[in-house]
């Protein structure tokens, strides 16, 4: 009884192989930027209006009146920002940077391991870890030979 072998093969057209190449070396361009931290620096969330504040007033205003506790207006809140265009809120930036801060300061390895993942983002320099500090690159060899 004679048998042949059969030997399946995928093999990839040129196009495909191009675009493969193409998405890994995108992924890789924004791998570094991902890889960096930086905190947003707009409004996180709104502030009250005018008319919230005045409303929160008057209701404190008839709480007293009747003997009620009063909430004492917004006093726990941090003083507002108003931003580009009026718009009026409170940002998390200055807490983002306090908590990278601190964990920097209790796990200095974890956070220059971490880092050394992204770049820097004022000159731009490019952490150790970085996917183009890499020495392999991509090279697909799928096209069976055809051109």
């Amino acid at each position: 009884m004679g048998g042949g072998s059969q030997k399946q093969e995928t093999i990839y057209p040129e196009f495909g192989e191009t675009l493969v190449q193409q998405g890994v070396g995108m992924g890789r361009d924004v791998a570094t930027q991902q890889a960096t931290y930086i905190p947003g620096f707009g409004p996180t969330v709104a502030s009250l209006t005018p008319s919230d504040n005045a409303v929160a007033q008057s209701t404190d205003m008839m709480a007293d009146a009747f003997g009620l506790p009063a909430s004492g207006g917004q006093s726990y809140l941090p003083q507002e920002q108003v931003y580009d265009g009026g718009i009026r809120g409170y940002s998390s930036a200055p807490l983002e940077k306090q908590i990278v801060g601190q964990i920097q300061d209790a796990y200095p390895g974890f956070a220059e391991y971490t880092e050394s993942f992204g770049m820097n983002p004022v000159s731009g320099e490019v952490g150790s870890r970085a996917p183009e500090m890499q020495p392999v690159e991509l090279e697909m060899q799928g096209s069976g030979g055809r051109k």
